[in-house]
């Protein structure tokens, strides 16, 4: 059908055009001049037609009789008309295909990329972290969001990320908007609250946004913001994987700048903001695993001298295999309903379990990495 579309466009039939008078020239040029030569070839009569049909003219093959002249003369001016509006139609429609990308009306081809649904200007921060955990280069960002064009040149002269950068235009709570993103092979997606909006709505669109996500791309992260705390519970029901109510640690971190202001600056540098953030992640190696906490712990300050401050067991995502009993004749029940009728059986992302400062004596046995506080100089760990 979109072959079809595409042979009804004013582009396809220039093109259909030009292939026909390309074979049509080519046909009569070998039977006029070179049918009766010996060494004729179809494929000298094709060189000759694509010549004279661009007006390009090299003169290296001319036709030497009456009916070929006129048949070149044809052909000569079929071919300025004819390229002249093919070439025209082209620029038109990578000007048009440029427009379109720059309003965020284009579906998105990236896959490994990050999804932000919403804009607000504590946005930058966040690309800003990302871009320090992964390589500028290999950073791939979509914005998904109703912002207008003159706000989106903003933000793409202000991040700067030429190509890497795409923008989506919609409402962020409609799933066809959001698939335009292509969420199923993105790495993660975040969920803002949107400037400009009632902090209700704001909440309710980023409920409905989940729960379009959870549709299109069930197994990907999402990291949600929002601003009313009793939302909370909503929003993690609606499927995202970890939530951050707007205010909630800058209001935990000015209670405790009363104990100390050294708390903040301890913060500030742990996190990067103004420095480079020295809080990494670590994966355990199979021998690493074998040790106690309190081993591991010695062997890596005395190696590299980063200072583990939490052992970490990374999310897993669930099936209903994993929870039902193999062994139950109603969980076996449960599980043929579930396949005969096509439903996916993921329940989602279990975890992440993080624990702060173990005892020395604690196995790392269940544990999967570490966080990190990475010693001066040290390059970041992944």
């Amino acid at each position: 059908m979109k072959i079809i579309n595409w042979l009804r466009s004013g582009f396809g039939k220039l093109v259909i055009a030009t292939a026909l008078l390309l074979v049509l020239s080519t046909l009569a040029f070998y039977w006029i001049e070179l049918r009766d030569g010996e060494e004729a070839r179809i494929s000298h009569a094709l060189w000759w037609a694509v010549v004279t049909l661009t007006t390009v003219g090299y003169g290296d093959m001319v036709p030497t009789t009456l009916p070929g002249r006129i048949l070149g003369g044809l052909v000569m001016i079929s071919g300025i008309g004819l390229v002249t509006s093919l070439t025209g139609t082209m620029a038109s429609m990578l000007v048009e295909q440029k427009a379109k990308k720059r309003k965020g009306l284009l579906s998105v081809k990236f896959s490994d990329h990050i999804i932000i649904l919403g804009w607000n200007d504590y946005a930058f921060g966040l690309i800003e972290s990302l871009s320090k955990q992964t390589h500028p280069r290999k950073l791939q960002l979509v914005i998904v969001s109703h912002l207008q064009g003159e706000l989106r040149d903003e933000i793409a002269f202000r991040l700067d990320m030429g190509e890497q950068l795409n923008f989506v235009h919609g409402n962020i709570s409609q799933a066809n908007v959001i698939s335009r993103a292509n969420p199923a092979v993105a790495r993660n997606v975040y969920v803002l609250c949107q400037d400009g909006m009632d902090s209700k709505d704001s909440d309710q669109q980023a409920i409905y946004a989940v729960l379009a996500l959870r549709t299109l791309a069930p197994k990907v992260p999402v990291y949600a913001e929002i601003a009313r705390y009793e939302n909370k519970e909503h929003l993690l029901r609606a499927g995202a994987n970890e939530i951050l109510v707007r205010g909630e640690i800058s209001g935990r971190m000015m209670g405790m700048m009363g104990a100390s202001p050294s708390m903040w600056s301890f913060f500030r540098n742990l996190i990067g903001i103004e420095e480079s953030g020295r809080l990494a992640f670590r994966l355990c190696s199979n021998e690493e695993r074998q040790l106690s906490w309190g081993e591991l712990s010695y062997k890596i300050r005395d190696n590299c001298g980063d200072l583990p401050v939490a052992a970490c067991k990374m999310g897993k995502n669930l099936t209903l295999q994993d929870v039902l009993d193999e062994g139950s004749a109603l969980d076996q029940f449960i599980m043929e309903l579930f396949k005969s009728s096509g439903q996916d059986t993921s329940l989602g992302m279990q975890g992440p379990k993080v624990r702060m400062n173990p005892p020395d004596s604690e196995s790392m046995e269940e544990y999967d990495a570490l966080l990190v506080i990475s010693a001066p100089g040290e390059a970041e760990h992944g």
